[in-house]
């Protein structure tokens, strides 16, 4: 079996996601964070309770009321059992983007928003035959290929959805949300749903590409390990770009990419410490968006797609927590959205409404009748 970093999949396929726990509760997304002096946690000034974490309907970030409102809540159903994601609402409000995996096998599908205290604002549901998952998906998280779009029974109009990001945005600041289980990055405990009533949010940086990663890792690892090659394939990510993010503790060691890069050589990225709140998605967080702030909005730039405890791989020990399969030093992967425009574009765009082609026909008919009219005259 080929070393690569494919192995991720294999950590993420036993839940809908499997990675670290969200850690923050900062409203303010600037260049530039200078990281707290906490050293042990990922706080920002309040407790690590997870109800310091929790996003509500109209909550402002950057000056935008009700940023993350349109952060969907997804749960359904198939012959294995229900299962819960995350996803975003696009831009008109018909449609969600999520990853494949939460996408490609459902009998039933509840999309919700502004849920809050085990409530919603919102609530729509999705036919089977209007789940649009990617072609190139085949079941392998960290292809680029894990990114489908869901059609709602009925458009949101009291919601605004978002535009996508059309810039490759490594090395950027985001903003994560989701609906999944929650934990401290350092607590020895397991993650859990018990905050399950609210979703929750925290920032991260975009550290570099999966690609980029496992391309400059297995020309360090080739020549560290002499006769058990890494496998690095450039076609393996011919479908898509993966965002790559750690869950840095500030002020520590327990940052796995500037870590790796250090022992491989690498000057590809720079992850050597944490930003002020920041955290890392969880199980049940698999679909939701990260979020670039170009100014004047939020930009819907990832897709969250895998987690990794994988730090043992190369002979380093970062993780702090041996319960939660979760914690400080952990990876996670998210297919960019950008590298993806056209498609998604040509899915939300490509045949209008039923309702459309009625008035699209009634115009027609007008047209005519004044034509036969203008003969007559």
């Amino acid at each position: 079996m080929q070393k690569t970093f494919r192995l991720a999949a294999l950590a993420a396929a036993t839940l809908a996601l499997s990675a670290s726990a969200m850690a923050g509760n900062t409203g303010k997304f600037m260049a530039g964070f200078e990281p707290d002096a906490t050293g042990i946690t990922a706080l920002t000034g309040n407790s690590s309770a997870p109800s310091n974490w929790r996003f509500a309907p109209g909550q402002v970030f950057n000056g935008v009321v009700g940023a993350l409102d349109g952060v969907a809540r997804l749960s359904f159903e198939n012959a294995g059992g229900s299962w819960a994601c995350s996803g975003s609402l696009l831009a008109g409000g018909q449609y969600v983007l999520t990853a494949a995996h939460c996408a490609d096998d459902f009998t039933k599908m509840t999309v919700q928003f502004g849920w809050y205290a085990g409530t919603a604002q919102v609530t729509r549901n999705v036919s089977v035959g209007n789940a649009y998952v990617y072609g190139g998906w085949d079941g392998s998280l960290d292809t680029g290929a894990d990114i489908a779009i869901l059609k709602l029974d009925q458009a949101v109009t009291t919601i605004n959805g978002y535009k996508i990001s059309t810039t490759n945005d490594v090395g950027k600041q985001h903003l994560i949300a989701g609906y999944g289980t929650t934990q401290n990055g350092a607590t020895n405990a397991a993650t859990n749903w018990n905050d399950g009533n609210y979703g929750h949010y925290a920032y991260n940086t975009f550290d570099t590409d999966s690609k980029t990663f496992n391309e400059k890792v297995g020309a360090g690892w080739d020549a560290a390990n002499p006769g058990d090659p890494w496998g690095y394939d450039p076609a393996y990510y011919k479908h898509g770009v993966t965002y790559m993010v750690d869950f840095d503790r500030q002020n520590t060691t327990n940052n796995t990419m500037q870590r790796v890069a250090d022992k491989y050589g690498i000057t590809a990225w720079n992850s050597n410490t944490g930003v002020s709140g920041e955290g890392l998605i969880a199980g049940g967080d698999s679909g939701g968006g990260d979020f670039v702030w170009n100014g004047t909005e939020w930009l819907l730039s990832g897709v969250h797609s895998w987690g990794w405890q994988g730090c043992s791989t190369f002979g380093l020990n970062c993780d702090v927590s041996t319960k939660n399969s979760s914690s400080y030093g952990d990876l996670s992967g998210s297919t960019a959205v950008f590298s993806h425009a056209q498609w998604i574009n040509s899915v939300t765009a490509a045949v209008p409404e039923p309702q459309t082609y009625a008035l699209m026909i009634m115009g027609l008919l007008a047209v005519g009748s004044v034509a036969r009219r203008r003969k007559q005259d």
